[in-house]
């Protein structure tokens, strides 16, 4: 059986939004939801709520307004909700209608000091938005910023436990990434499909309590199909609704461009990874299923496998979202009932160890 979590991390762009929030973030949503309910395939969408709280903090209600509501009306149509955070919210400043992030902010969970404080106040957030709406609504599952659950990820590991965290959906296993923002390395990632990451174990395979990872599917192309996927990649360069925030603030235009050139050319590396997504512009859908294919096949041996596929609706335009089409119904022509998507939660509630047995009592 193959569990795939369809997961859309909901967020604005980190640096520089080139449009309002209704075009970045909430009417790709709208789509993105609308395509899911038209398929019967529920998304989790990892909700990023310091965007809330920044925008509550100096009066833009109109903003959090829009993402509580549609988060609302996600849950009300059988979708989930998990927590997401990017921290640099807590030290943006709103100036002349534009956001500013201090040089050297934390932008990544496990560079936050009181990180353990800022996952709780995440999780009652959105449990006291959603739970009159569903109640049986609980946040169990996470994700890291930029995937980065490194470095201090025991530390880290251990406050989402702590918080009542089950699931984590942050390693995509053998992928790294090295910019001037992130910095992760999951090439050592064990051979399963899932495992519990612990506080005393790390990344490595350890034992509940824990959290119980569901990892991005992974997957390698040959040099030809590299080569396609950067030639599509550099047609649709103009497909872009933001940027992203540079660590420095005083980032030139020039190191911009260097620095996208240099992350392109790490797909000319030694048998790099991909990540299963439609918002990587250069795939085409025969690309997808291949790797899809090839990564469970890899777990054939495994019963169940759960995995997830990763979006971002401000990546999403008319043509990836028509690709998603097509790689929902192959997927489900493919793999017909050995196939089934699910959401986090209801990942979570099925690898939940159940509570000791209290013998003596009535």
């Amino acid at each position: 059986m193959i569990g795939l979590a369809v997961t859309a991390d909901y967020e604005l762009f980190l640096g520089a939004n080139y449009a309002g929030a209704d075009e970045v973030l909430f009417e790709p949503t709208r789509q993105l939801l609308a395509l899911a309910q038209q398929h019967h395939v529920p998304l989790t969408l990892f909700a990023d709520v310091c965007s809330v709280w920044a925008h509550r903090r100096y009066g833009l209600d109109r903003f959090a307004d829009k993402f509580e509501a549609q988060l609302k009306e996600a849950v009300q149509h059988g979708h989930d909700v998990q927590l997401h955070l990017h921290p640099h919210w807590e030290s943006a400043v709103y100036r002349s209608g534009k956001w500013c992030v201090p040089e050297g902010s934390a932008l990544h969970i496990s560079e936050v000091l009181d990180s353990a404080d800022l996952i709780v106040r995440g999780r009652i957030s959105l449990e006291s938005l959603l739970r009159p709406i569903s109640p049986v609504y609980r946040c169990l599952a996470f994700r890291a910023a930029g995937l980065a659950l490194q470095p201090g990820e025991r530390t880290l590991i251990g406050h989402l436990v702590r918080a009542g965290l089950f699931v984590d959906s942050s390693i995509a296993k053998g992928y790294t990434l090295k910019t001037d923002t992130v910095m992760l390395d999951y090439t050592k990632s064990p051979p399963l499909a899932n495992w519990w990451i612990t506080e005393q174990t790390g990344l490595v395979p350890g034992a509940p309590p824990g959290l119980f990872e569901v990892p991005i599917a992974t997957f390698e192309l040959p040099l030809a199909d590299r080569i396609r996927f950067l030639v599509r990649r550099a047609l649709r360069v103009r497909q872009r609704r933001g940027a992203p925030l540079s660590r420095s603030v005083r980032r030139s235009p020039l190191s911009h461009g260097v620095a996208l050139l240099a992350g392109n050319a790490r797909y000319f590396g030694w048998r790099p990874k991909f990540l299963f997504s439609v918002d990587t512009k250069g795939f085409t859908a025969k690309m997808l299923l291949r790797g899809f294919h090839n990564y469970i096949s890899a777990h054939d041996t495994e019963c169940p496998v759960y995995t997830s596929m990763i979006l971002h609706p401000k990546l999403l335009f008319s043509e990836q979202l028509e690709l998603l089409t097509v790689i929902f119904e192959c997927l489900r022509r493919t793999y017909r009932e050995q196939l089934d998507f699910v959401t986090l939660a209801q990942i979570a509630r099925k690898v939940r160890p159940a509570p000791p047995v209290i013998r003596g009592l009535n």
